[in-house]
């Protein structure tokens, strides 16, 4: 029996994703947190946890106590500000989005080998084509500054400003790892009808109702395809790779620097207290 824990796989893309991995291996059993601590999947465990809270998360990592084989980390959001803080006090975006992450990944029992994905965003390269304007360009500064609420200006600045994080999070984690587990960072691109503005009345409106019908956007069922492929298909690329869709591509030029990937590491060691 294969087992992987999944964040985000209560809607969207994350739920498609899931029921295919499920759907395509029966020898998969899948460990997933929401908040409400339930699940609708077949062969799947829920563990109650909000990723917004470092407490939640010490104690669900604490519950996994057998080896896992994978790891999902598709729990993301985005909020129409920056300044929203979670009970420890960091900026909501970057703290569910690169802090959730890191500490999850510090405190899991990895088997030998496996595979580790985290959900990107192409909002990182910051060019029009990536994101219609609808997304500022990141503005990297200290990670600890980052953990501030209000640093950066607005909130969907922030959000792509965390996704360029989960890169550098990425480049870090996969020097660490032993061979034979591998970490990827998984970009769906720009597939409106998710969750993700859910916070935005008015950007979650247009995100749900008239985006979608935006040619050349992706949609939820493929981009769920996409990431099962990633978390459980071939084996991509060496680890460390930006996985695009389908395919595997260099990520933004900005996206590779190896002083700010060990100084993210390091600061969120601090930030997490691990």
């Amino acid at each position: 029996m294969q087992r992987v824990l999944f964040t985000g796989a209560s809607r969207g893309l994350g739920a498609a994703a899931a029921r295919r991995m499920l759907g395509d291996n029966p020898e998969l059993h899948l460990i997933v947190l929401t908040r409400d601590g339930r699940t609708d999947l077949p062969r799947t465990t829920a563990i109650r946890a909000d990723l917004a809270r470092m407490d939640d998360i010490r104690a669900a990592a604490a519950q996994v106590t057998e080896p896992l084989d994978g790891f999902v980390g598709n729990a993301g959001l985005q909020h129409p500000t920056a300044r929203t803080a979670t009970p420890d006090g960091f900026e909501t975006t970057f703290a569910v989005n690169v802090l959730a992450n890191y500490l999850l990944l510090r405190l899991l029992p990895f088997a030998g080998t496996g595979r580790i994905v985290i959900t990107g965003s192409d909002s990182h390269f910051g060019q029009f084509r990536h994101t219609f304007g609808l997304v500022p360009a990141p503005t990297w500064m200290a990670p600890e500054k980052l953990a501030e609420p209000g640093a950066v200006a607005r909130g969907r600045g922030a959000y792509s400003t965390s996704k360029l994080g989960v890169i550098y999070l990425v480049h870090a984690l996969a020097r660490r790892l032993p061979e034979g587990l591998d970490a990827y960072t998984f970009n769906p691109g720009f597939t409106p009808g998710t969750g993700l503005v859910r916070t935005d009345r008015v950007g979650d409106v247009m995100w749900r109702r008239v985006l979608p019908f935006v040619p050349g956007v992706n949609t939820v069922e493929r981009a769920g395809h996409q990431l099962a492929k990633a978390a459980t298909g071939p084996r991509p690329a060496p680890s460390g790779a930006y996985i695009d869709r389908w395919s595997v591509i260099p990520s933004s030029a900005e996206s590779y620097d190896e002083a700010r990937e060990e100084e993210l590491w390091a600061a969120a060691g601090k930030l997490t207290g691990s």
